[in-house]
């Protein structure tokens, strides 16, 4: 580095180049053959040696630099081995090193920075590179303020920078293996996660599959015993008629007989007097009637299980819902009726004009049986604290267009002139029970959640309910309810199968 000498400078301090360089050796700094100034000296020099370090002088006005022994030593050279010039020091130093020193030493010459203090490399005499540490001060400068002089240190800090470097290595490499294990652990947990939501999956769809096997299984056993009840019972209501009229023939060759023989045997006349001939013969006839009407009531229960049960839910069919609806109302007839420690419950029906309607009637059935059950559920609990409280279920089914849809879908609609006109079926079956809580409410759609007593539901009726209309025909299930006026379950399909392909891709759920 060049710098420019000053036209006019003070005189140096005591310590100059030349008087440096008379530094004794240290082999002569025994005190008897020291004078003062040289023992002060001495001192200095060996303190040099006992702390590591090595002094340099530098004239920045003459560039002539002032090198220590110790300085020379630290690289291994000899005292003669080394000018005492600046030009020597840089031609040592590497070369990646020099810019930044240069720059350093400019910033504190131009006082940007409090203290010259670089890290660098030099090269010693074996060729190897050292790192040493080089401290410097300018201690003396001319009247206009401009440096003259420098004197600093260097000191060997290769050891230190190699543990620096390896400790430097080691933190690298532990923080390499802690972002690898985080990385790690955090593949853990996500695969841990992943199993864990799969294994709900699992257990989730097997209880959906055994609910679906008990459901087969107990729709094929109640087709079986709807045929074995409906033989023995069609044998007895076909005979009632005949069996009454030939009642009707006995009793009245009886009264042919009171009239034209009033006085009979003795015997005879005390039957008759046990017997009640009279009342034998009103009620009889009202027994033979009332039989009749039973076993005319079995045969629509019968007929209403083998429509639930045995519907091939395989294949989509065109049928009629309200057939769907009345069949199921015949099976729930024994929870609708007056009983004891309660009122009948109301059905009102409003049925609109629907078409056939391409479904799964059998699983439809099965959702008409969930809600209509949970319905009833509800009013029997309220009765149970209001018992002037008049119970209904209202059922509404009505045809609307396309464009009214119970939930905004971002699905854009064919044109209809291009495919016709569409339509929806609406289907709103209400209760005037207690309604359900918003929070509940919330959840009625989840697998197993259920507010009723253990052993009284599994929690799945509304699950199974949604996945049929919402996955297996495209349509929509939703509730509303508002607390102590009711709830209303709202179903919306398509009169037609709409993505057939998709429906039987996910028919066998």
């Amino acid at each position: 580095m060049h710098i420019q000498e000053p036209a006019t400078h003070e005189s140096e301090a005591s310590l100059s180049v030349q008087d440096s360089q008379s530094f004794p050796e240290a082999k002569d700094l025994s005190p008897e053959n020291l004078d003062p100034c040289q023992c002060s000296q001495a001192a200095l020099q060996m303190a040099l040696i006992a702390s590591g370090l090595g002094l340099w002088d530098w004239n920045l006005v003459t560039d002539k630099t002032y090198y220590d022994p110790q300085w020379k030593s630290i690289l291994g050279y000899k005292v003669e081995e080394i000018d005492n010039d600046y030009k020597s020091f840089e031609q040592l130093v590497h070369p990646q090193d020099l810019p930044r020193i240069r720059q350093v030493l400019h910033d504190y010459l131009q006082r940007c920075i409090p203290v010259f203090e670089v890290e660098l490399r030099m090269l010693t005499k074996s060729g190897e590179w050292k790192w040493i540490l080089t401290c410097g001060k300018v201690f003396q400068r001319d009247k206009f303020g401009k440096p003259v002089r420098m004197v600093g240190t260097h000191k060997d800090i290769n050891q230190d920078k190699a543990i620096a470097t390896q400790q430097y290595q080691l933190f690298e490499q532990l923080q390499t293996e802690i972002a690898q294990r985080q990385s790690t652990e955090d593949q853990i947990k996500e695969k841990s996660q992943q199993l864990e939501n799969t294994l709900e999956e699992l257990k989730y769809t097997q209880k959906q599959l055994l609910q679906n096997q008990k459901m087969a299984n107990l729709g094929q056993l109640v087709a079986d015993m709807a045929n074995e009840i409906n033989n023995p019972v069609s044998f007895i209501s076909g005979n009632l008629h005949p069996a009454s009229q030939y009642a009707e023939d006995l009793i009245r060759i009886i009264e042919l007989y009171q009239h034209h023989y009033p006085t009979p045997t003795p015997v005879i006349a005390l039957q008759l007097q046990r017997l009640d001939l009279g009342f034998v013969k009103t009620e009889f006839l009202k027994l033979l009637w009332s039989m009749r009407a039973g076993s005319e009531r079995v045969k629509d229960i019968v007929f209403a299980l083998r429509n639930f049960a045995t519907s091939d839910e395989s294949q989509m069919k065109k049928v009629d819902l309200h057939e769907g609806f009345d069949s199921v109302l015949r099976i729930l007839q024994h929870r609708l009726k007056e009983k004891p420690d309660r009122a009948e419950i109301k059905v009102i029906k409003t049925f609109g004009e629907l078409p056939l309607i391409e479904c799964y009637p059998g699983e439809l059935n099965q959702v008409f049986m969930n809600i209509l059950t949970n319905a009833i559920d509800a009013l029997e609990e309220r009765m149970k604290h209001d018992y002037s409280f008049t119970p209904k279920i209202l059922i509404h089914t009505e045809v609307v267009s396309s464009h009214l849809s119970l939930v905004n879908n971002n699905e854009p609609w064919v044109n209809d002139k291009l495919l016709g006109k569409k339509h929806k079926v609406i289907i709103r079956i209400f209760d005037n029970g207690k309604g359900i809580l918003p929070h509940i409410q919330r959840h009625i759609f989840e697998p197993f959640f259920t507010t009723k007593p253990i052993g009284k539901s599994q929690g799945l009726g509304l699950s199974i309910s949604r996945q049929i209309i919402v996955e297996k025909h495209q349509g929509k299930l939703k509730c509303n309810s508002q607390l102590g006026q009711g709830t209303e379950l709202v179903i919306e399909m398509n009169t037609t199968a709409r993505h057939y392909a998709a429906i039987r891709k996910h028919a066998s759920f």
